[in-house]
């Protein structure tokens, strides 16, 4: 902590707060440290930013450029960017008092307050700060690209190490179950899009994506709204990818039934011209699946740096089970069953 502490320091004084401060570590983040800062004048957030040689994504880089356009358009669904320190990888923020969202709180209402931040997001696409936001992690701008992304995806659970139980129980389940419902999903995909799945999105059709957007990466104020944070991996990308990653997210699930308000209502808000909701639809299995293959993260190293990072304990066999019933409900509703 006194390192820290050493580290943000300037940026503090700069703002005209001296006097000692104290740094208390918060709970939820899984590729972070984050801490809430509190002194004498009040109380700010602090998130220190990860990085390893085996993930070369630049998410202080993202996260910076997507507050900056938050912040220049006065967007109050965000906590508020107070500065950074980047020769640190540090970040402050706004404290917001609140708490997280539980699943029976996953309403339409809560839908259509994460559709007005997109709406006011999607607004700013000519400002000049949104020409600083990057390309967003993972972004697919063909059918082909979607693909590509989730077989990377289940390719990298190859180089899971058997060294455990557990370890070889994710190797069998990746071999026999997860392996062959993809080989499904995506042939199906494929015998429908034909030759066209190479065909590029034009980038007048393309968003303003949060990425892992969801109510996951969400606090609930006390006077009912909400307040989106985690933009690590935000950036330009297709919509369609954002549909479907906003609804198979797993920590707080969005109900099926709302499909069709969401993909409707964005497409309006973003004057689309173009059948995004038809390809969302047709790629929602197969994000269905590359979220089974998030679950199993926990296995590769990376990730496991990550989690070492962030002082989480070891999760993998809680993991193993969320993605054994998610392949399971991908199964049913697809007809690319599992052994």
């Amino acid at each position: 902590m006194r390192v820290l502490g050493e580290q943000v320091r300037p940026l503090l004084e700069s703002m005209g707060i001296a006097g000692p401060v104290q740094f208390v570590p918060l709970p939820g983040g899984a590729n972070n440290r984050v801490f809430r800062v509190t002194h004498a004048g009040g109380e700010f957030v602090v998130k220190s930013y990860f990085q390893h040689p085996g993930d070369t994504r630049d998410r202080f880089g993202a996260e910076r450029a997507f507050y900056e356009l938050i912040n220049a358009q006065d967007i109050t669904s965000a906590p508020k960017l107070l500065g950074w320190v980047p020769e640190h990888r540090l970040g402050l923020f706004e404290f917001l008092p609140g708490r997280k969202m539980t699943p029976d709180e996953v309403s339409l209402g809560m839908v259509e307050q994460a559709l007005v931040f997109l709406a006011q997001l999607n607004a700013t696409r000519d400002h000049l700060a949104a020409a600083k936001v990057p390309i967003a992690s993972e972004a697919c701008f063909s059918v082909a690209e979607h693909l590509s992304t989730v077989e990377r995806r289940v390719v990298r659970l190859d180089t899971i190490d058997p060294i455990s139980t557990m370890d070889r129980d994710a190797v069998a389940f990746v071999a026999q179950e997860l392996k062959p419902a993809w080989q499904c999903i995506r042939s199906r995909i494929e015998s429908k899009v034909g030759s066209d799945s190479t065909s590029q999105l034009p980038r007048s059709n393309w968003c303003l994506s949060p990425s892992d957007f969801g109510f996951h990466n969400a606090m609930l104020a006390p006077d009912g709204r909400l307040r989106f944070f985690d933009f690590e991996y935000a950036g330009w990308d297709d919509p369609a990818k954002l549909a479907c990653d906003f609804f198979c997210q797993p920590q707080l699930p969005v109900s099926l039934a709302q499909w069709d308000h969401f993909v409707i209502t964005l497409a309006r808000s973003l004057n689309s011209r173009e059948t995004f909701p038809e390809r969302a639809r047709l790629l929602l299995d197969a994000y269905r699946l590359k979220w089974c293959c998030i679950m199993l993260n926990d296995f590769l190293l990376p990730s496991r740096a990550r989690r070492d990072f962030a002082g989480l304990e070891d999760r993998t066999a809680h993991q193993l089970t969320k993605a054994r019933a998610a392949l399971r409900t991908v199964a049913q509703s697809s007809d690319c069953g599992t052994r």
